[in-house]
């Protein structure tokens, strides 16, 4: 952009004139008092004018942020995401690493190889219990029952039909197939187990990312498996199965996470900026899909989301009506990305009744949750935090 220095240039062209005449005459001439006001209000504009490029340059430059997940989830906001490139529109440059269980995830995020993850609540609540310095910032999806009692499920236990399996009192001693031995869905159905009357000791949990389930299943390498509710869909038009559980019969939580946005508490305080925008990417990509699904039937979602995993149609399809379909109708609940604190005092119940905090206790919702990033997402995207749906009480 070009600048109008004119005005400028004058104001330096009378000041020479001063500093001349001073020099020919061997004596100080007073600069009147407007002439040096205007002088120095010129120069001051022209810096500034000057200057503001270069900020707004630096305000868009982006901003790196190494951003752990799990590859093998299909997770829509983050495969639309990066396909549509919303997290780069809020100045981000992101460098993505995967993981196949949570574990480790958390222990990159934990040792600061990575900045912001998303992973399983249970586990990051059980470690930031046993020490390590973490903050809950954003739900990921949601696994609930809708006001039209639809259920969108995230995980389904699934068995094989001719294990001759039809509950949970028939899984003793059979092989489960888990996405690791950390996971939300693990630890609660160890206490579906128990309350069956079957000792979760008995039963032989493999654990495995998402994508060697389906193979496990159809090959006979495991009886049943917990698996996502697309995998499960993808199966049955295989081999014949049966659904014994889904996620929120599981875990009998009402609201239940799948994911949760985590980082190191230290980090946040460092780089509110970038965990904002990474918010705002997740929420215009929600907004994306959202729209595209209310006002075209999933179109542009369902052709991203084909390319991305590969699907075929019909199973692509089936995903979109499992799992994408649900997006926004959560709004009847709570507002979007919020950590409901009814879920997180459960998954404490559960984490302390099966010893996993090792006679540590659990830290309360207020202690490993931090809203006030989305809030300010919320604000700079010009949306509506509806007080009356908060659910962090």
């Amino acid at each position: 952009m070009r600048w109008r220095i004119g005005a400028c240039n004058r104001a330096a062209d009378h000041h020479s004139g001063f500093a001349a005449a001073n020099d020919q005459e061997g004596e100080k001439i007073a600069e009147p008092r407007e002439g040096a006001m205007l002088r120095t209000a010129l120069i001051g504009l022209a810096l500034t004018l000057f200057a503001a490029p270069a900020v707004q340059a630096q305000d868009l430059q982006p901003r790196p942020l190494r951003f752990g997940w799990q590859a093998s989830t299909p997770v829509a906001p983050f495969w639309v995401g990066f396909e549509q490139r919303t997290y780069e529109a809020q100045g981000l440059k992101l460098d993505l690493q995967s993981f196949n269980d949570n574990a480790p995830e958390l222990e990159a995020l934990t040792a600061r190889q990575v900045d912001l993850a998303a992973v399983a609540p249970v586990p990051t609540l059980q470690m930031t219990s046993l020490g390590a310095p973490l903050k809950v910032i954003a739900a990921v999806e949601y696994a609930f029952t809708d006001k039209q009692g639809n259920r969108w499920s995230a995980v389904n236990l699934t068995a094989r039909k001719d294990t001759g399996v039809q509950s949970l009192k028939d899984l003793a001693g059979k092989r489960i197939a888990v996405f690791g031995l950390s996971s939300n869905w693990y630890l609660a159905l160890r206490d579906r187990f128990r309350e069956a009357g079957v000792d979760p000791n008995g039963v032989r949990f493999l654990s495995m990312p998402y994508t060697q389930m389906e193979g496990a299943l159809v090959h006979n390498e495991v009886d049943a498996a917990v698996m996502t509710a697309i995998g499960a869909y993808h199966v049955s038009q295989r081999i014949p199965t049966t659904q014994l559980m889904t996620s929120d019969e599981i875990t009998q939580i009402a609201i239940d996470m799948s994911q949760v946005i985590t980082a190191r508490a230290d980090w946040l305080r460092d780089h509110e900026e970038e965990a904002v925008r990474f918010l705002m990417g997740m929420l215009t990509t929600r907004k994306f899909i959202e729209d595209d699904v209310t006002q075209n039937g999933g179109v542009k979602v369902k052709e991203i989301m084909a390319k991305a995993l590969k699907l075929d149609t019909d199973t692509n399809e089936a995903f979109f009506k499992l799992r994408i379909a649900s997006t926004g109708r959560e709004r009847d609940l709570l507002n979007p990305l919020d950590l409901p604190k009814a879920t997180f005092v459960a998954y404490g119940k559960i984490l302390t009744e099966s010893g996993q905090l090792r006679g540590k206790p659990v830290v309360t919702y207020e202690q490993i949750v931090d809203i006030s990033y989305l809030r300010k997402a919320y604000g700079r995207l010009g949306m509506k935090w509806d007080e009356d749906k908060v659910v962090s009480q």
